[in-house]
C-alpha cells in the first residue's frame, strides 16, 4: 500500500471480510475507488484461486509483488495485469480444480504497469469514474 501511496494514488485496507480484493485504489479525484487484489511472495510462482478469474472478475486487477528471498537486498518488483490478460497463463496441477499458479515467465510483460490502475473497467459509468 505504501508504493501506492508514494505513486498518488488514494489507498486503503479493504475490510477483512471482503471477498476477492485487499485494497480499495484510485486518485483523488475519483468519486469511486477501484477494488484490487494484491499477491505478494518471496519467491515465484504466485498461487491462485480460479474463482478470481472469472466473469465480472475478469477485469479486476491483480498486483503480483515480488519481494525476494531473505536476505535479497534488491528493489521489490511490482507487476500490475487485469486478470483477463493472466487467466489464460495459469498453471493447473493435474490433481488441482479450484487452484494453480502463476509464473513470473507469464506477468514479466506487465512490470510496473502502473496505469492499469487508471484504466475504466468494462461497463463503467460514462463521466469517467470507475464503477464497483
Amino acid at each position: 500500500m505504501g508504493e501506492l501511496l508514494r505513486r498518488g494514488y488514494d489507498a486503503q485496507l479493504a475490510d477483512r471480510n471482503t471477498k476477492g480484493y485487499d485494497l480499495l485504489v484510485g486518485r483523488v479525484t475519483d468519486e469511486n475507488l477501484r477494488k484490487v487484489q494484491v499477491k505478494t511472495v518471496r519467491a515465484q510462482p504466485w498461487y491462485v484461486s480460479n474463482s478470481g478469474f472469472t466473469d465480472d472478475l475478469l477485469d479486476r486487477v491483480t498486483i503480483y509483488v515480488l519481494v525476494g528471498k531473505d536476505g535479497y537486498d534488491g528493489p521489490v518488483r511490482y507487476f500490475l495485469a487485469k486478470n483477463r490478460d493472466v487467466v489464460g497463463s495459469i498453471y493447473h496441477p493435474p490433481k488441482w480444480k479450484d487452484h494453480g499458479f502463476v509464473g513470473l515467465k507469464d506477468i514479466v510483460q506487465y512490470e510496473d504497469n502502473w496505469k492499469v490502475l487508471l484504466e475504466r473497467e468494462r461497463g463503467s459509468v460514462p463521466d469517467g469514474s470507475l464503477r464497483m
